[in-house]
């Protein structure tokens, strides 16, 4: 489980493990469960949560473009 915090217009990314075949269908991609999202704590524009995900699926964090 991979645990972020983040704030008001910061994002994960989750996508295909690089190296992991094109061809796999969703349904070869979540064969080995779901992504889940819990949700520690959150306080003004902070959010601490943990992401699990099946090992072909890498997970990132993705921040914000500064205006």
């Amino acid at each position: 489980m991979l645990i972020v915090s983040r704030r008001d217009a910061e994002s994960i990314e989750i996508k295909p493990e690089e190296g992991i075949d094109p061809s796999m269908t969703l349904g070869d991609l979540f064969k080995n469960g779901p992504i889940e999202i819990t949700i520690f704590s959150a306080s003004g524009n902070r959010v601490k949560m943990g992401v699990q995900a099946p090992s072909q699926l890498a997970i990132w964090r993705k921040n914000a473009v500064p205006a």
